[in-house]
C-alpha cells in the first residue's frame, strides 16, 4: 500500500494507494457507504504469544517522538460494529 499525507490550505489528507488485489478489495469497503470513522494514535507490538497486537497509544509508554506510534483509522459502516 502506497500511502502519503497531503496538506494544502490548512487541509490534511491522509492518501492510501493500494498496490495488489487484496489492498484494493479492502479499500472496495470505504466506498459509497455512510460511513462512521474514528481517529486513534495507536502502535503494534510483538507480544509473548508470538503474534502481533495493536493497541491505543500510551503516551506515557509509547512518546509522540519515538517513531513508535501509528495513525490507526477506525471505519464502520452507520449503524455497524
Amino acid at each position: 500500500m502506497k500511502t502519503a499525507i497531503y496538506i494544502e490550505d490548512g487541509v490534511v489528507q491522509l492518501v492510501l494507494t493500494p498496490e495488489s488485489d487484496f489492498e484494493r478489495n479492502a479499500m472496495r469497503s470505504f466506498e459509497d457507504k455512510a460511513i462512521d470513522a474514528k481517529i486513534f494514535a495507536g502502535a503494534f507490538y510483538d507480544c509473548r504469544g508470538g503474534w502481533t497486537r495493536q493497541t491505543e497509544a500510551n503516551p506515557n509508554l509509547i512518546p509522540a517522538n519515538s517513531g513508535e506510534r501509528s495513525l490507526i483509522v477506525r471505519v464502520s459502516t452507520v449503524g455497524g460494529g
